[in-house]
């Protein structure tokens, strides 16, 4: 396996080649220069430094071109450069076919260029836009391109769905606005706290808070006048002990509610609040009631 060779040609073709124990090999340009006499053209020669960067590139290199593994490609580079390092201890020179030649000088490895080394790197291509091809092609053709007529019942479908699209948004947005009004527009709904549910429930007794009748004819018919608010004492809670009735006035009231314990016996302790409506509305009103305050027997304390 000539390691020689493979020096070479990897330095060639990426303007450096690693090397344990002899350096990193270089590709470097020296500008043009004038003896007196004539301009001399720029050139490259090739140096070596010590250190490098240490990897398989260059064994994997060797390993693709003569068709082994990297293992058995970097072992022979290894040889290569310990026999290299003892030749030039030695006073020899390691030669690099069309490149040029190691030497060590003083204990250190140097490289001389061969004196008919000529290096130029590759060109850089040149890529022309699609504009430029198709002008050649035109030219080349002598043939003139026009665009093709627009047919006279195309349909521009992509402004079809812009407008369409512009239609539902605008639509969506007039919904969210009609929406968001409507919303702010109802009246806000009063926080109900919470009720104790155990609390014994107590049927309703009579109304006796209806209008009074006329005493003097007792077949007259009852008026009464639906339109008038009247003070009604709603009773929301029923408890066998005014402790517990008490506690639970005490939580209701902390949350800002108006409610207080009326006694109906030794038994039963009612827990009211008073709610000033019209007659026609204390069906209503009755029904919010028990949603509020979880009290399903609310009823008019006679």
């Amino acid at each position: 396996m000539d390691i020689a060779k493979y020096i070479g040609l990897y330095l060639l073709k990426n303007q450096f080649c690693y090397i344990h124990g002899l350096g990193n090999m270089e590709l470097r340009k020296v500008r043009a220069t004038y003896d007196g006499n004539a301009l001399q053209p720029p050139s490259y020669e090739v140096i070596v430094t010590p250190g490098g960067s240490i990897d398989d590139s260059f064994a994997n290199f060797i390993a693709t071109n003569e068709q082994i593994s990297i293992s058995k490609a970097a072992n022979t580079l290894r040889e290569y450069s310990v026999q290299a390092r003892k030749d030039l201890a030695m006073g020899k020179e390691v030669h690099i076919p069309n490149i040029g030649r190691f030497v060590e000088k003083d204990g250190k490895v140097s490289f001389i260029t061969d004196e008919k080394f000529n290096y130029t790197p590759a060109g850089i291509p040149v890529i022309k836009n699609s504009k430029q091809l198709d002008e050649q092609n035109s030219k080349l053709s002598h043939k003139p391109s026009y665009p093709p007529p627009a047919k006279a019942d195309s349909v521009n479908w992509r402004m079809v769905v812009l407008v369409l699209v512009f239609i539902i948004i605008l639509g969506a947005g007039g919904y969210f606005v009609y929406y968001y009004i409507t919303e702010n527009n109802k009246p806000a709904p009063v926080a109900a706290p919470v009720i104790d549910t155990t609390a014994k429930q107590v049927l309703p007794e009579p109304d006796t808070l209806a209008p009074q009748v006329d005493t003097v004819d007792s077949n007259a018919q009852l008026v009464v006048d639906s339109t008038l608010e009247n003070d009604f004492k709603m009773v929301i809670g029923s408890y066998r002990t005014k402790d517990r009735a008490d506690k639970r006035v005490g939580m209701l009231t902390l949350n800002g509610n108006k409610v207080e314990v009326v006694e109906k016996d030794s038994a039963n302790f009612f827990v009211v609040t008073t709610i000033s409506c019209r007659i026609m509305d204390t069906t209503r009103v009755k029904d919010s009631l028990k949603q509020w305050f979880g009290y399903k027997d609310v009823m008019i304390l006679k």
